[in-house]
């Protein structure tokens, strides 16, 4: 009888391919994988001809997922000031942002969600607050306030199917909620000191 690294592959089914997605929507969940990295895996997944691709892409994941934990809602703010969230960051399932006055910047594109969904309550009153997402997620942004402004950028990528999903409430008067896939450009040198 052969090894199972011997034997030649199979071809892979969508039903294999869909259990790989949700296997890897759980290891987001778990923590183990960045939002990033779920996107070019199940972007991999959605490619994969053969069991034993599908394979090395769930390989250094556990069978089956670690049990939840119970976690407390986090909240934040920024009043009259900046606040910025960025690089690898745990993201609980719940979290709330209030901006008064002020500026807040998340950056999800390395950030670790906690649960397949995860909901992000945004009260901005008269502030700026930007969420950048990566390519792939599902974003759904409710509610609004106000006087307020919503600019929802469209990604380039479709969200990936049976992938993490980001809730967004927002509340608030007279803010403005930017939601983008990549970060703003920043002007050059040349542009600052010609006054653009």
């Amino acid at each position: 009888m052969d090894a199972p690294q011997d034997r030649h592959p199979i071809l892979a089914s969508d039903a294999e391919r869909e259990h790989t997605v949700t296997r890897l929507r759980e290891a987001v969940g778990e923590g183990r994988l960045t939002l990033e990295e779920f996107s070019e895996r199940v972007g991999a997944a959605q490619l994969a001809r053969t069991d034993q691709e599908l394979a090395v892409l769930s390989g250094d994941l556990p069978a089956a997922p670690a049990p939840a934990s119970v976690s407390e809602q986090e909240s934040h703010r920024a009043i009259c000031s900046h606040l910025v969230r960025q690089g690898p960051w745990a993201l609980p399932a719940r979290s709330r942002w209030r901006s008064l006055f002020g500026t807040i910047d998340l950056d999800l594109r390395q950030a670790r969600l906690s649960a397949s969904d995860t909901e992000i309550a945004i009260k901005n009153t008269f502030g700026t607050v930007t969420v950048i997402v990566p390519e792939g997620l599902e974003v759904v942004v409710r509610g609004g306030g106000m006087f307020a402004s919503q600019k929802i950028e469209s990604p380039a990528a479709p969200p990936a199917p049976g992938g993490p999903r980001l809730v967004i409430d927002a509340s608030g008067p007279g803010g403005t909620l930017y939601v983008r896939s990549r970060p703003p450009r920043q002007p050059g040198l040349r542009a600052l000191l010609r006054g653009e």
